[in-house]
């Protein structure tokens, strides 16, 4: 027979008393146990404690375009804005948009 002590229990308490270690894949939904096997458990629980509940919708791209474009501006040579555009996973296209959108804002506010 389990005991829980409801006053002091946590997820990590309810992962030991359900004896999970080691039969993740049996006790764990799918997601979490897809954390579990790419972070470790206690990232997992760090996620499970801060989203669940949440729809979490991960970006294509880790950076934003701003952030690529500031990069950008620094060089001056097209072909080394377009491999940081690149790098970023952003089309040279996109980030030349950007820079001439912002720099045409200066001038209309000039």
């Amino acid at each position: 027979m389990i005991k829980i002590d409801f006053d002091n229990i946590t997820d990590e308490i309810v992962y030991k008393l359900f004896k999970v270690d080691g039969n993740e894949s049996e006790a764990l939904n799918d997601i979490y146990l897809e954390l579990f096997e790419l972070i470790g458990k206690d990232a997992m629980f760090k996620i499970f404690k801060h989203y669940h509940g949440d729809k979490l919708d991960c970006p294509m791209r880790l950076y934003r375009p701003e952030f690529i474009a500031d990069l950008a501006k620094q060089e001056t040579d097209r072909r080394e804005r377009a491999k940081i555009a690149r790098a970023g996973g952003y089309s040279a296209k996109l980030i030349e948009g950007l820079l001439y959108k912002r720099k045409k804002d200066e001038c209309e506010q000039e």
